[in-house]
């Protein structure tokens, strides 16, 4: 017999939770990478030309980790929970990039929203197989 109570979400509407909570995670990861990296920039001698793969680096780390907990969470369809979450991080990081006065528009900057996409992908079909504790 179907069930419609509503307890379960349907595929064409992602759990809200559970994207929330992986953007979150991702937002918190890349802001921890962030201090880091300010860290070691400030009291090593690290080069600032190796600032955009760090941050690049920085990005992906966050996108994995939000959507690891996301599809974890969600305990089922971890491409499509990894894909909502890097895609929500991406748009998020380009807002807030947006409200920069020194932001250029590339492809790159493109190229690199939708690597993000995929590699949240990944990360999501990861994150529902691991074990719940």
């Amino acid at each position: 017999m179907a069930d419609f109570s509503g307890s379960s979400p349907s595929p064409s509407r992602p759990s809200a939770v559970a994207v929330l909570y992986g953007l979150i995670v991702s937002l918190c990861t890349a802001l921890v990478g962030i201090l880091i990296v300010a860290s070691a920039l400030s009291w090593t001698p690290l080069s600032e030309r190796s600032l955009p793969y760090l941050t690049f680096t920085i990005h992906v780390l966050a996108v994995v980790v939000g959507a690891l907990w996301a599809a974890r969470m969600a305990g089922e369809r971890g491409w499509y929970y990894g894909t909502i979450t890097g895609l929500g991080y991406a748009l998020t990081v380009t807002i807030l990039a947006l409200t920069s006065a020194e932001v250029t528009w590339s492809p790159a900057a493109f190229i690199q929203g939708v690597l993000l996409v995929v590699i949240g992908t990944f990360g999501g079909v990861i994150g529902v197989n691991l074990k719940r504790g």
